[in-house]
């Protein structure tokens, strides 16, 4: 009965925050002025962008990924990876953070590794986003905090408290990798409230995942993973950046490098919406997207919500028409993805 009601507190929740990001988004904006540039706008720039961020990201993602399981399982086979990641990504996008238990369960399942070591890799994976974003949102607030304390005015608020979250995040794994038999009593100690059944599960999963950072101690494959999140956010902006072709967004009179550079403030902002926990953060994404290029860039609400709306409906049909490709073909059952997924 608490897992059901959990479940719909979630969706209660996401649906809120749905409704009211779309609220914020829309409000004030010109319905038939936005109506005239989707319908007379050129969607090549955007496919090609979307085309880009999605597979060739999620390519990026799945080299990294194998450098990730490299101390788990060694030369694991591209083609059965990036069919898990876009899976997961697909169903991410559907039902918020999800995917990121499909995901291992699937590569687990094709690769007889261990589900929760698997899970594991992707928990260091998302830190390591959220260190690259931590990182590039630094090197923004130095060359545009007015702007974007003007943009958003509580964005100072939300740095300290991601800050904290990092901070409190690099010293949790420090000491996990330092002193991994005490990092497992105290969590264990800390779980007695759970009942049994799901405190021996989650005990299972934090041990794969003490065990996951043995990759830390192996400095050879430090760089790799360095040098894939590079690329990875590269590939991320030079999606934002040419999608702005197709809307005129700060293309003429504008270099390509200051170009690339705006793109990659947008994309550091739009990832803080990515944070709020709305099916692929529609909503969030495109208050953001139209607050940004209106506050920022003087854009026209209009073409900002244009381009947020074309940009991420393209996305969204990219993940799941290649998601359900690989569902498909994988011959994967929807009763495998509802149980991880629930």
């Amino acid at each position: 009965m608490a897992g059901k009601a959990g479940r719909k507190l979630n969706i209660l929740l996401s649906t809120v925050l749905l409704a009211l990001f779309v609220y914020l988004a829309f409000r004030n904006v010109n319905l038939s002025e936005l109506a005239d540039i989707l319908k007379n706008t050129n969607y090549f720039y955007v496919v090609i962008a979307g085309l880009i961020g999605v597979i060739l990201g999620s390519i990026v993602r799945v080299f990294r990924w194998r450098v990730l399981l490299e101390p788990i399982k060694p030369n694991v086979s591209f083609k059965n990876m990036i069919s898990s990641t876009m899976v997961g990504y697909m169903v991410n996008n559907l039902i918020p953070r999800s995917g990121e238990f499909v995901r291992p369960y699937l590569l687990g399942r094709s690769e007889n590794i261990s589900k929760a070591a698997a899970f594991g890799t992707i928990i260091i994976e998302r830190i390591i986003d959220t260190l690259t974003f931590l990182l590039m949102f630094g090197v923004c607030l130095i060359f545009f905090k007015r702007k974007i304390s003007n943009a958003f005015p509580e964005i100072d608020f939300a740095v300290i408290v991601l800050t904290a979250i990092i901070f409190f995040l690099l010293l949790a794994i420090i000491f996990m990798i330092v002193k991994p038999e005490m990092s497992l009593k105290v969590f264990k100690f800390l779980m007695r409230v759970l009942p049994e059944k799901i405190e021996l599960k989650v005990e299972k999963i934090f041990e794969s995942l003490v065990n996951s950072f043995s990759i830390l101690k192996r400095p050879d494959l430090w760089l790799m993973i360095a040098l894939y999140s590079a690329i990875l956010w590269i590939v991320y902006v030079s999606s934002t950046y040419i999608a702005f072709y197709s809307f005129g967004i700060m293309v003429d009179g504008t270099s390509i490098r200051d170009g690339f550079w705006n793109a990659n403030l947008l994309l550091v902002l739009i990832n803080v919406a990515m944070f709020i926990p709305v099916p692929a953060a529609t909503g969030p994404y495109h208050y953001v997207c139209k607050v940004t290029l209106t506050s920022i860039f003087a854009i026209s609400e209009a073409t900002a919500l244009g381009y947020a709306t074309a940009t991420h409906l393209i996305n969204f049909l990219i993940f799941l028409i290649i998601g359900l490709y690989y569902f498909i073909t994988s011959h994967y059952r929807i009763s495998e993805i509802k149980e991880e997924t629930i």
